[in-house]
């Protein structure tokens, strides 16, 4: 089964009811102590009950409540077709209504004073008296039912077809969404079969000492090894291991027997060993204590704590190489804290991609935390789950709002900054964020949520030699001034020859004083009513600023100023195509909105 959500309510920081929805990969970011490991201890503790890396307290109930009572669920999908819950007899939870109003297996399990005090399925249930409660009930009871109504039941031996009888003949279920318990008396038994399919939950958390003895450097090898162990031709072998002791012991059994009797017959006439299935020996308890040595038998304890962590990294690195060449069944979720932590950015990445590709695989999930954006960036946006606080309140923002809020929570452009566009200077920053208002553009991509950085001069051409953002996922939009020497030529050549995907192009037109309608130059007050009737034929190779600081005596500086910062307010798609520019400055955009479509 895969988790597709989890439902907290006043557990630990969370005192009303919340839900973090999953995918495949997910990853929650927010703030340090808002509790984003929270989430991912919740899971531990719900699906490896008893053996849960996080153990249970008796102050994990929200302490700002006045209740010491709090519940965890979730809802998981991708659930098996048929179960078992009657012995031998193969029924669907469809069938016995056991799903909620989305057709999803929710399970909530509630707590009091560290301990569970009860598992329920919250599902569109029958109601009516007649028909609820019937998975509580025993054969006879069932029977009694059908005999009583004179209900036509073709297979009185089987549960799962007396309860079908049942309901088709009371008709009117009067369905509601109820909380069903399953963890008591015979109710036990539908928990008991669900309990088989939940998927193996491996936590690692950031704040480990990561020593080799210690479980978050020892549980991916661990937990291979119980995969591994789960193989049929193993589980084969280990079956024949079992019968083959159970036959030894028997006999020790048998002649230890054969002694006795010859002392005493009357002590005992029958010494049997039980030994428990297969199936229940906990053959991976024999790896246990996994003994692990790095470079000329050095003690991976006494290495620093990145090379440690890079022990997990290239265990999912491994792990999702061997997942495209092996067809595993078994659903696995692997719960990172951090993984950020104590790693270069570029084994970050490295790492990263390794847990998307596991997450690629069937039967995988993987669930990170994080409080750094950079990290982010490598994601896709659909997976993000930012968790913040508004008005005093915990809230799970997703996808597209998810992205527009980090940017205020945590004071970063994360997804769309892995593009960046580079000008010349910042009068030409100013253009293109002020035309980026136009609707037409807009449309196409909101450039004020792009970095813009105005470079220029030697600035400009160090950046593009040096290649600074080398290795940091960012791509660049570079636009330049064709100039009439096109003195960025080359430059513009050497972005274009990246194989990050980073594009450079040079203006059509002479400069970006061009792309403003000479309409806007001429009716412009602090442009003393200048005329522009001898160069509009040469308008878009005509050195604008230049020409009008002429005319009027204003710096070229301050000319540049008042037509990029702004006339160009006042630009539309209509001037534009009268001067032949838009489909051109369409062009821009369009570039940007493609590479940052590329980067998600």
């Amino acid at each position: 089964m895969k988790i597709n959500k989890l439902i907290l309510d006043n557990f630990r920081n969370f005192q009303d009811k919340i839900a973090v929805d999953f995918n495949s990969l997910t990853v929650v970011i927010g703030k340090n102590d808002l509790g984003k490991s929270t989430i991912l201890e919740a899971l531990d503790i719900f699906i490896n009950e008893g053996s849960s890396l996080v153990k249970l307290d008796k102050d994990d109930a929200c302490k700002r409540s006045q209740s010491d009572e709090f519940s965890i669920g979730v809802v998981f999908s991708e659930y098996p077709e048929r179960v078992d819950i009657d012995e031998g007899n193969q029924t669907s939870l469809e069938d016995e209504y056991l799903l909620n109003r989305d057709s999803l297996l929710e399970i909530h399990k509630h707590y009091k004073n560290g301990k569970c005090t009860g598992v329920y399925i919250h599902a569109l249930h029958p109601t009516t008296e007649e028909a609820k409660d019937l998975l509580l009930k025993k054969q006879q009871e069932l029977k009694k039912i059908v005999e009583d109504n004179g209900y036509a039941c073709d297979n009185k031996t089987k549960n799962a077809s007396l309860r079908k009888v049942i309901r088709e003949g009371v008709g009117d279920l009067k369905l509601e969404e109820i909380d069903i318990p399953v963890n008591e008396e015979d109710a036990k038994r539908i928990w008991g079969k669900l309990q088989t399919y939940l998927p193996v939950y491996a936590l690692f958390q950031s704040d480990r000492a990561n020593k080799d003895e210690d479980r978050e450097v020892q549980d991916p090898m661990k937990l291979a090894i119980k995969e591994i162990l789960q193989k049929e031709d193993l589980q084969e072998k280990l079956r024949g291991i079992a019968n083959e002791v159970e036959e030894i012991s028997k006999e020790i059994a048998h002649k230890t027997l054969e002694k006795l009797a010859e002392m005493n017959p009357d002590i005992a006439r029958e010494l049997k060993p039980v030994i428990p299935p297969c199936s229940d020996l906990k053959w991976d308890s024999v790896f246990k204590n996994i003994e692990i040595s790095s470079d000329d038998g050095v003690p991976l304890n006494k290495r620093g704590s990145g090379v440690r962590r890079l022990v997990l990294l290239n265990f999912f690195r491994a792990r999702a190489e061997e997942q495209r060449n092996l067809d595993s069944k078994s659903n696995v979720v692997y719960a990172i804290e951090e993984p950020e932590t104590s790693q270069h950015p570029n084994h970050q990445k490295i790492l990263i991609k390794a847990l998307k590709d596991l997450a690629d695989q069937e039967g995988r999930q993987i669930f990170i935390t994080t409080h750094s954006p950079s990290l982010v960036q490598l994601l896709p946006k659909d997976c993000v789950r930012l968790l913040c606080k508004k008005d005093g309140n915990l809230e799970i923002i997703s996808g597209d709002l998810a992205i527009s809020d980090i940017i205020d929570d945590l004071g970063v452009l994360p997804i769309i900054g892995k593009v960046a566009v580079f000008v010349e200077g910042e009068t030409d920053r100013e253009f293109l964020l002020n035309i980026g208002a136009i609707n037409e553009l807009k449309q196409i991509i909101d450039i004020s949520k792009i970095s813009i950085i105005p470079l220029g001069g030697s600035t400009l051409e160090r950046w593009i030699n040096r290649n600074y953002l080398d290795g940091s996922n960012i791509v660049e939009f570079h636009l330049y001034d064709k100039d009439s020497d096109e003195k960025y030529k080359e430059a513009v050549s050497k972005i274009n020859e990246r194989a990050d995907n980073s594009k450079g192009q040079l203006t059509k037109s002479l400069e970006i004083e061009n792309y403003i309608h000479p309409s806007l130059v001429e009716g412009c007050d602090r442009l003393s009513s200048i005329s522009c009737t001898s160069i509009k034929s040469q308008w878009k190779n005509k050195d604008i600023p230049q020409f009008v600081s002429q005319k009027t005596g204003i710096d070229e500086l301050v000319v540049k100023e008042i037509l990029c910062c702004s006339l160009s307010k006042k630009m539309n798609k209509q001037l534009m195509e009268e001067i032949n520019i838009w489909d051109e400055v369409e062009g821009w955009f369009e570039s940007v909105k493609s590479m940052t479509e590329q980067t998600r």
